[in-house]
């Protein structure tokens, strides 16, 4: 076999190899996915990170696994958790007495089938109270936390409190207070035998 034999074999091997590689690649139609991390502030020591995870058309992803992690500033992990999403696409991890602090939160989606995995960090500050935390669209939260409720799914916390107007309780307190007055002065004697009686006057037209 002379040398002209030997690089026309070469070549259709390299294309044979070429065309198989094409034909047997695999082939995927994943949308790529997006995580955000909606709080906007500080986090309490015992707050709440909220994250929300979308597709390429900024639809929300619900029932994916993300894995929330808070580290300081030597990279050791002070906080480490799953959190799965809610029909909203949002996911809830409730922290636990993380010390006051600078951290690094970062936040990853393994990705699966259909979707591509993705990732997202930010630098946190944790403040050593508890606070309601300044979150991007509050609505959207306020929602994930309610259909939690309404649904008794243990893995959501409803933490974010909605501000509210100290006057409301005052006002509940005072009918209450009135109700119970009302109650008291509605209040009707009764004989042993289970008669209703009139009340009784001295003769300086005191109640007796």
């Amino acid at each position: 076999m002379d040398k002209k034999e030997l690089m026309v074999g070469g070549i259709i091997v390299v294309v044979a190899i070429v065309v198989a590689s094409i034909v047997f690649a695999p082939t995927t139609d994943a949308q790529t996915s997006t995580l955000s991390i909606l709080n906007k502030g500080e986090i309490g020591q015992n707050g709440t990170v909220y994250v929300k995870l979308t597709d390429n058309q900024n639809t929300s992803l619900s029932g994916k696994t993300v894995h929330i992690k808070i580290s300081d500033g030597s990279g050791k992990a002070v906080y480490e958790g799953d959190a799965k999403t809610h029909a909203t696409g949002v996911a809830i991890a409730n922290l636990n007495s993380v010390a006051p602090g600078n951290y690094t939160l970062e936040v990853t989606f393994d990705g699966d089938e259909n979707y591509t995995s993705s990732s997202i960090s930010k630098k946190i500050t944790i403040v050593g109270e508890d606070i309601v935390e300044d979150v991007a669209d509050s609505a959207l939260i306020e929602q994930t936390i309610q259909d939690s409720g309404d649904s008794q799914d243990s893995s959501y916390s409803q933490s974010y409190t909605p501000s509210y107007s100290p006057s409301q309780s005052s006002q509940s307190s005072s009918q209450s207070s009135q109700s119970s007055s009302s109650s008291d002065d509605e209040l009707v004697n009764y004989d042993v035998n289970g008669r209703e009686t009139l009340p009784e006057y001295d003769e300086d037209g005191r109640e007796i």
